[in-house]
């Protein structure tokens, strides 16, 4: 009896430690990157190359953050124009990210619980747009925006970056609403309460989740993106986060302390945004996959 126990039990222990065998092994591969550049951001040019980390705490230095925020690095005197770049990045996400969530709330309201004709079908129409990738759409967009007048402006590429996030927002948005009871907004209704006192008063509480999960997405997107900000942005003083730190790239050699000290000074703001919705973050993924 004493060895079936063991065989019954040798499966699911062999389970537990190939998990946490897999679980750390992934820790390692995505932290190791992360301390890798956070110590190339506090060396100086010359020890770059020397080790792969610190030989000695000695050779920690943090004037690598103080010549970013000062905008000119003595190496060649690169010039980062940080302090810009984060406003221009900054303006852009934040009214891109508010108008894609106040759009997609209400569209998905609308898809979810209202009925009209071609629901379905404009559903589907907004969902093709997550299948189009940005590359294809860079020529025409150019156009356009020199068209409407509005080239080499922030808003040349505030609109893009709603028209591209809106889609996934609207997806999520609607399947979490479908998974709120029909019954809950009928008593509403019965109580006198129209659609807009429905949306503020009763489903919007309800909707921190996937308010959440959708602010962390945009704001990680626009916040990174380099492509369409590269073709429609052409003056300097324009410029985001991601073009402004691929000036320190050089034809023949990269001072990659200094690349590494702007890209750490860039994460940090999508790293407060995800611990300020990390609880929410989940929930709202896994809220409209279930219906009752």
């Amino acid at each position: 009896m004493f060895k079936n126990k063991l065989k019954v039990n040798r499966g699911p222990i062999a389970l537990n430690v190939f998990e946490y065998i897999m679980m750390y092994g992934w820790l390692l591969i995505v932290v190791f990157p992360f301390a890798w550049i956070l110590s190339l951001s506090l060396r100086k040019t010359q020890g770059v190359f020397k080790n792969l980390f610190f030989q000695s705490f000695h050779e920690i230095t943090f004037e690598n953050y103080f010549y970013l925020f000062k905008g000119e690095f003595p190496y060649r005197k690169i010039q980062i124009f940080f302090i810009n770049a984060f406003k221009n990045s900054f303006i852009v996400t934040t009214v891109s990210v508010i108008i894609i969530i106040v759009i997609a709330l209400l569209a998905g309201y609308a898809f979810a619980k209202l009925k009209f004709f071609g629901r379905s079908a404009s559903f589907y129409f907004i969902l093709a747009g997550m299948m189009i990738p940005v590359q294809v759409i860079m020529l025409p967009l150019f156009r356009i925006v020199k068209i409407i007048g509005i080239q080499n402006s922030l808003l040349s590429i505030i609109l893009p970056y709603i028209a591209i996030g809106l889609p996934l927002s609207i997806f999520l948005f609607t399947g979490f609403f479908k998974n709120i009871p029909d019954a809950l907004i009928e008593a509403a209704k019965i109580e006198g309460a129209n659609n807009f006192q429905i949306l503020t008063k009763i489903i919007l509480p309800l909707s921190k989740p996937v308010i959440g999960a959708n602010i962390i997405f945009q704001f990680m997107f626009n916040w990174n993106e380099f492509s369409l900000a590269l073709v429609l942005l052409q003056k300097a003083n324009l410029y985001t986060l991601p073009i402004e730190i691929t000036k320190v790239q050089g034809q023949y050699m990269t001072p990659w302390n200094i690349f590494a000290t702007a890209a750490m000074a860039a994460i940090i703001p999508v790293i407060v945004i995800y611990l300020i919705f990390q609880k929410q973050f989940v929930s709202g993924l896994t809220a409209g996959a279930i219906k009752e």
